[in-house]
């Protein structure tokens, strides 16, 4: 049976082709790259950048592209029930605050879409039966599907150049759909181990092994590396 692109790759091809289009028409171009998440394990580790282009005096359209590079250290390296891989699209509309803008440099306020594809393999112990003296290691694979859309207020300043800084802050909602492969754990009469200090790997943990679809807040920040042509 022919197989039909995925939403994702059909987003990316509508993309590509408005955004060659406006790529051609445009006076003003800044090719970006995102430095932090090349560590990021919070999420998953990705080589990171993009494009943003004039569309006038204030406005701007910004695209990004992840693609996942390595495994994360909190992953489990003994077994792979599924192959390590993700990538991340984010797409923004930007509106400058002064008429520097022209030059997609000063304060912006923009409005932001992303999605996120997560492949990896993580590791819990749990107790069976919420039986605490007989805990067992349960490793298994996980496919996480994150959409966000959020808020952003920012600012692009000039360093040397062509070259600008790009650091950003915002809020906005995120909708995750996290489906489990080869899991034994079972929330409704098992109990994780978790460890007694509050830490993110262990709200990571609970959302894998849970698994299904959950809506939380979003909390964006980062910083770009900029170069204007």
């Amino acid at each position: 049976m022919k197989k039909f692109p995925s939403f994702s790759c059909l987003f990316l091809l509508l993309f590509l082709f408005v955004y060659s289009s406006l790529f051609a028409q445009t006076d003003k171009v800044s090719i970006k790259f995102s430095p932090l998440p090349l560590i990021d394990d919070i999420g998953f580790p990705t080589i990171q950048g993009g494009v943003e282009v004039r569309l006038s005096n204030r406005l701007s359209w910004y695209n990004e592209l992840g693609i996942k590079y390595r495994e994360c250290m909190s992953e489990n390296l003994d077994t792979c029930f599924v192959a390590s891989r993700g990538y991340k699209l984010r797409s923004e509309l930007r509106h400058y605050f002064k008429k520097n803008g022209a030059n997609m440099e000063g304060s912006y306020f923009a409005i932001n879409a992303s999605f996120f594809q997560n492949y990896h393999n993580p590791q819990i112990t749990y107790y069976p039966n919420k039986d605490s003296a007989n805990g067992r290691k349960d490793g298994f694979g996980v496919k996480k599907e994150v959409f966000s859309l959020n808020l952003l207020y920012g600012f692009q300043k000039k360093l040397y150049k062509g070259f600008t800084i790009d650091a950003y802050g915002g809020l906005g909602i995120r909708f995750r759909d996290v489906t489990t492969y080869y899991k034994e754990f079972d929330k409704n009469y098992d109990t994780i181990d978790l460890p007694i200090d509050f830490s993110i790997l262990s709200i990571r943990q609970i959302v894998d092994a849970n698994g299904g679809k959950t809506v939380v807040p979003n909390l964006v920040l980062g910083v770009r590396i900029c170069y204007n042509f």
